[in-house]
C-alpha cells in the first residue's frame, strides 16, 4: 500500500518514495520554500546528530519528496547504515533531480562514486557520463568516467577522460596518475605504465595501490625480482595491507611456491573469500585436495551468503535464443560482408581457463602476429550497430540490404580496427592480430560478416578441468557463473551449445584444438594452428619455453607465464578419485559434452 512504509527501506512512505508519482511532486521553486529546514537537517547531520537529522529529513521529504538537500541527508544516512535497497533508491533520485547544472553534476558524481566503491562498474556508467555531460569542465567527474570505463572494459575511452581530468587540473595528481598507470597496463602498454607509476609515487608515496599496481607491471615484463622486492618493501612498511599481502601470494603462486603462500596468509578463520581462494589454489600445487576444495567452497558460501549471487543465465538466455533465431545460414547469406582489410584477426575462442591465453602466448612468438587479447571486442561493434542500422541488435542487421547500408560492413569493421590501430597492434610488419576475447563466442555470427575468411580457432579441455579450474578462480563471469559448480556447468553448456548452432549453420573456418595435446607437444599444435591459417613456420622455434615478445602492449595474462607443463592437464581425475561426489551435481550436464567432444576415452 502506498501509505504504508516503502519496501525499499528508506522509512518514508511508499507514496512519498518508490511508488511516488513524479508528476505531482511540488517544482523545485516549491520546494525551495523548505530549504531553511533542510539546511538544518544538514547542519544536524555534520554535527553527527544522525537521529535528529533523520527525523527532520523524513518530516521535510513527507511534506516535498524532491528536496534535494533534505535526500542528501537521509541517503547519506541509510549508505552509512549499509542499507543498500534504499541508498539505491534515494541515490538515484537525488541524481536525477532537475536543476541547475551544477547541482546535477554533483549529485550524479556523487551517486556514480558510491557505486563504484561497491565495485558496481555498470551501473555508475549512467551517472558518470551525466556529471560529464553537465559538468564537461570539471576534473573529478572526468576522473571517476575513466574509473568507470577503464572497469567495464572501455580502456581507450577510460585513457581518454583520465587525460582530460590532468588536462582540466593543470597539474600532476597521484591518484589519477595512478589510475591512469593502472587503465595503461590493462592496454599491455607497460612502459608507459611503469613510468606514470613512478611519478604518481613521487607525489605520493603512500599510494598503497600505486605500489600494487607498479609491482604487477614489473611481474607482466618479467622483471619478477623486482616486483617480489617492491613488495616485500611495502608489506613491511605496511604490514597490515591485505591488498598488498594478496599480491604477494598471487605472486608466489604464479612462482610455484604454495607453502610461501599459504604462510604468507595465515590461519583462514578470519580470510575474506578471495584470501580463501588463494589458499584453495595453494593447496591445489600441493596436491591436497580436500583441503583445497574445503578453502574454495568455504569461500563460495562466504560470496553467495553476503552478495546473494547465484547463477543468474535469464539475459544471456534471451540473447543466445534471440542469436540463435537470427544467425541462421538463410537470414545470413544475402547479407554484405565486409571488404578485406591490412590485417587479419586471428578469433580465439575457448571457455574460461581453456587455454587460450596460452595458445596466444605461443602465438605470439611468430613473426607477423601480435596478442590483441580482449581490447575491443566485437562486442563492441554489436553494441554499436543499432545506432549505426537503426532497430534493436541483431535484427538491425537487415538494414544492409536497403540503399547505402549495404556500406554498414565496413564501417562496422572501421569500428573494430580503429581501436587496434590506436594502441599501436596495426603496425606494418604485423599480418594477424589475435582476438581472444571472452565473448567471441557470442557474436560469430557478425565476426562471419566482418571477417568472412578470418581464422577461427577454439581451445577445448575437459569439461570437468574447466568446472575444476573455474571454481578456484577470483574472477568474475557473466551471470554469476562463477557462484558454484552447478552454474559453471550450465554457463558451459550454454556456451557449447551456441558454438554448436553457429557451427551448424555459418560456414566458419573453424579449427578446434585441445588443451590436453598443447601442453604435451605444443610445438607440433602450434604448427597445425599455422598451417590452417596458412603460414610457413621455419625458423627452430623452442614454444616449450612459452618465451615473451619483446614488443609492447603485452597482455595481462603473460605475467602468469612459464614453460608450458602438463600439470593441470586431467587434473580432475585426481579430485574424482580423492572426493567420489564432488562432480555428482554437475555430471548430468556435462556428461552429454564430455561425450560429444570425444572426451569419453579419458574418463568422467
Amino acid at each position: 500500500m502506498k501509505d504504508g512504509l516503502c519496501p525499499c527501506g528508506s522509512l518514508l512512505r511508499a507514496a512519498r518514495c518508490c511508488d511516488a508519482d513524479q508528476g505531482q511532486w511540488p517544482s523545485q521553486e516549491a520546494a525551495a520554500l523548505l530549504d531553511d529546514k533542510a539546511a538544518e537537517a544538514t547542519k544536524l547531520f555534520n554535527e553527527k546528530k544522525h537521529g535528529e537529522a533523520e527525523a527532520l529529513a523524513l518530516t521535510i521529504l513527507d511534506a516535498v519528496p524532491n528536496q534535494r538537500a533534505a535526500l542528501r541527508v537521509l541517503f547519506e544516512i541509510r549508505n552509512a547504515q549499509k542499507r543498500i535497497k534504499a541508498a539505491d533508491a534515494l541515490g538515484a533520485r537525488l541524481a536525477g533531480l532537475p536543476g541547475i547544472a551544477a547541482l546535477r553534476a554533483l549529485a550524479n558524481g556523487q551517486f556514480a562514486q558510491y557505486l563504484v566503491a561497491q565495485g558496481r562498474h555498470t551501473e555508475a556508467l549512467p551517472f558518470a557520463a551525466a556529471a560529464v555531460k553537465a559538468a564537461p569542465r570539471t576534473a573529478q567527474g572526468h576522473h571517476v568516467l575513466g574509473v568507470v570505463f577503464t572497469e567495464t572494459g572501455a580502456v581507450l575511452a577510460g585513457e581518454r577522460h583520465y587525460r582530460q581530468a590532468l588536462a582540466l587540473l593543470r597539474r600532476e595528481d597521484g591518484m589519477v596518475l595512478g589510475n591512469l598507470a593502472w587503465n595503461l597496463k590493462l592496454q599491455g602498454r607497460l612502459s608507459e605504465a611503469e613510468a606514470l607509476y613512478a611519478r604518481a609515487l613521487a607525489l605520493r608515496p603512500d599510494n598503497t595501490r600505486g605500489t600494487g599496481g607498479l609491482a604487477q607491471v614489473l611481474f607482466i615484463k618479467g622483471e619478477r625480482g623486482r616486483a617480489d622486492e617492491l613488495l616485500d618493501e611495502a608489506m613491511a612498511r605496511w604490514p597490515q595491507d591485505r591488498m598488498l599481502r594478496l599480491l604477494k601470494v598471487m605472486a608466489d603462486l604464479a612462482c610455484q611456491r604454495p607453502r610461501e603462500a599459504l604462510e604468507r596468509l595465515g590461519p583462514p578463520e578470519a580470510q575474506m573469500p578471495p584470501e580463501l581462494l588463494a589458499r584453495g589454489r595453494a593447496f591445489m600445487q600441493l596436491g591436497q585436495m580436500q583441503e583445497a576444495i574445503s578453502a574454495i567452497a568455504t569461500a563460495r558460501t562466504i560470496q553467495r551468503e553476503r552478495t546473494g549471487h547465484t547463477y543468474q543465465p535469464e539475459a544471456l538466455l534471451v540473447q543466445s535464443e534471440r542469436d540463435k533465431a537470427y544467425f541462421t545460414g538463410d537470414r545470413l547469406r544475402p547479407l554484405p560482408r565486409a571488404a578485406a582489410g591490412g590485417f587479419t584477426p586471428v578469433f580465439l575462442l575457448g571457455f574460461p581457463r581453456a587455454g587460450s591465453s596460452l595458445l596466444e602466448q605461443l602465438l605470439a612468438q611468430i613473426p607477423g602476429f601480435v596478442p590483441g587479447d580482449e581490447a575491443a571486442p566485437v562486442a563492441a561493434v554489436a553494441k554499436a550497430a543499432p545506432g549505426l542500422l537503426g532497430g534493436d541488435y541483431p535484427e538491425c542487421l537487415d538494414e544492409m540490404l536497403v540503399g547505402e547500408a549495404a556500406h554498414a560492413p565496413d564501417r562496422l569493421r572501421e569500428m573494430y580496427e580503429a581501436p587496434r590501430r590506436a594502441a599501436g597492434l596495426a603496425r606494418p610488419e604485423v599480418r594477424f592480430i589475435i582476438d581472444r576475447a571472452a565473448s567471441n563466442i557470442w557474436h560469430l555470427g557478425l565476426i562471419k560478416l566482418l571477417y568472412p575468411e578470418a581464422p577461427v580457432i577454439h581451445v577445448l579441455r575437459h569439461p570437468y578441468d574447466l568446472v575444476l579450474s573455474n571454481i578456484a578462480q577470483d574472477r568474475k563471469l557473466e551471470g554469476n557463473a562463477q557462484a558454484g559448480l552447478p552454474g559453471l556447468a550450465r554457463y558451459f553448456a550454454l556456451q557449447a551449445e551456441m558454438i554448436r548452432h553457429y557451427r551448424g549453420q555459418l560456414a566458419l573456418r573453424y579449427l578446434p584444438v585441445r588443451y590436453e595435446d598443447l601442453v604435451a607437444d605444443p610445438e607440433a599444435v602450434v604448427r597445425r594452428v599455422l598451417a590452417f591459417i596458412g603460414v610457413e613456420a621455419t625458423l627452430p622455434l623452442d614454444f616449450a619455453a612459452n618465451a615473451a615478445p619483446v614488443a609492447e602492449p603485452l597482455p595481462a595474462h603473460f605475467a602468469g607465464r612459464e614453460a608450458v607443463h602438463g600439470r593441470a592437464a586431467l587434473r580432475f581425475k585426481a579430485y574424482q578419485a580423492a572426493l567420489p561426489n564432488l562432480f555428482g551435481e554437475v555430471a548430468p550436464i556435462l556428461a552429454p559434452w564430455v561425450s560429444e567432444l570425444g572426451y569419453e576415452e579419458q574418463g568422467a
